[in-house]
């Protein structure tokens, strides 16, 4: 989905840096630009595909800690399953022999 909004993120880079920043303010040093990036494109516009500039911008600019910290434990959370799920299906003896 993120190559669906790929051309926007030229114009959206310098508000993004500007909210990383604003989150290493408040102790959050960990959050990357492309947490935000995932955020915005995986979770915020997953069922408003074209928003307008202005609407981007605000969506940037108006993100909370809470929310992204949220979608990146969920975001780990279900990588970890995903992992397990794997692991476990590769150790699973073969049935058939």
């Amino acid at each position: 989905m993120t190559d669906r909004f790929s051309a926007w993120y030229e114009d959206l880079e310098p508000a993004i840096l500007i909210k990383v920043e604003d989150f290493h303010i408040l102790g959050y040093r960990e959050i990357k630009t492309s947490h935000i990036w995932a955020f915005l494109t995986e979770e915020k516009w997953k069922n408003n595909p074209a928003p307008a500039l202005h609407e981007r911008i605000n969506d940037v600019m108006q993100m909370k800690i809470g929310q992204l910290m949220q979608f990146i434990m969920t975001t780990a959370e279900q990588e970890s399953n995903n992992h397990v799920s794997q692991a476990e299906n590769t150790l699973l003896p073969n049935m058939e022999d």
